[in-house]
């Protein structure tokens, strides 16, 4: 009778946690925590793949823009939220140079981990269309014995480091460094000649391009854009750096190696979808697939890149 009883007792345990092990990620609201505020590419990231998320699950994906401290104020807030898949942080390739650029960045990047780059492209340099450069050889001969001004979307950005680096460090020209509050009014300031290069996002500076008011002089990435072929990357022209802006989704450290997987599948899995993909491309944010270990790769190269960077130039934030 007792080895009958602890038998049933058995059965009724299992079938208590029988339904908890089951239950499937996700079963309820995700929100997708955005470190920049909206109708920026990372939130212009976000909210493709909430709404493409949220078909392919079947529950609410929800997009929230927690701005602040060039991206660690949503960092930090994720890096401390419970590690069970349901916030993810979107963000940019600040949350890598922070961690060398800032002497307290109020989180450490171990506290995260990628799931997924959701988009990997580069940097543009651009001068005005009436500049009579017309290659980054030129630019850089003209400016040998005379300073010269360029514009960024701020202080410690992937663009002004890019920029910083080259100028300073492969260069060795005397550039003189304007941060404005977003790549528009960079942008803004060159088409009225107020400064002389700007150094953005290529999905900011691609537009004005194509539409004839800027100059491409170079792109940062591997290989040139897609959107726009006719602008040669550095190291085409000799120039030995290769650096990207990105668009990373991240989710506490300690988040079960499963929910972490199912994350990862579900963001490479809509990155594959042709609309998703055309949209993202034509505005120079190209989806990458990665495993999880090949994001976690990624990452580290990140980290190691713009570390040696911020420490060649000498810059450091508080």
């Amino acid at each position: 009778m007792r080895l009958i009883g602890m038998l049933l007792l058995a059965a009724t345990l299992l079938g208590v946690a029988g339904p908890v092990q089951a239950e499937e990620f996700p079963s309820r609201r995700v929100t997708l925590v955005v470190a920049f505020s909206a109708g920026g590419p990372v939130d212009v990231v976000a909210r493709v793949f909430a709404d493409r998320l949220a078909q392919r699950w079947g529950v609410p994906v929800t997009v929230e823009n927690r701005t602040g401290g060039g991206g660690n104020i949503a960092a930090a807030l994720v890096a401390r939220a419970a590690p069970d898949g349901y916030t993810i942080l979107l963000t940019a390739t600040g949350v890598a140079i922070n961690q060398s650029l800032m002497a307290s960045p109020g989180f450490a990047i171990a506290e995260l981990e990628p799931i997924a780059f959701a988009s990997v492209s580069s940097i543009t340099l651009a001068v005005n269309a009436d500049n009579p450069a017309d290659t980054l050889a030129a630019f850089v001969a003209a400016h040998r014995t005379q300073s010269f001004t360029f514009g960024t979307a701020g202080i410690g950005s992937g663009a002004h480091l890019t920029a910083e680096y080259l100028f300073k460090a492969l260069a060795r020209i005397e550039a003189i460094h304007t941060p404005f509050q977003g790549a528009p009014q960079a942008s803004n300031a060159l088409l009225g000649n107020h400064i002389d290069l700007i150094s953005v996002a290529s999905s900011d500076a691609t537009p004005l391009i194509q539409q004839g008011r800027l100059r491409g002089l170079a792109v940062s990435g591997e290989t040139r854009s897609i959107v726009m072929p006719e602008v040669p990357t550095l190291r085409e022209q000799g120039f030995d750096l290769v650096t990207h802006g990105w668009v990373t989704a991240m989710v506490p450290a300690k988040t079960p190696a499963a929910v972490a997987a199912t994350l990862n599948a579900a963001f490479n899995d809509v990155t594959q979808d042709a609309d998703v993909r055309t949209r993202l491309v034509n505005s120079e944010l190209n989806p990458r697939r990665q495993s999880l270990a090949e994001a976690r790769q990624f990452l580290q190269s990140e980290l190691a890149t713009w570390s040696r960077m911020v420490e060649t130039i000498g810059l450091k934030l508080k």
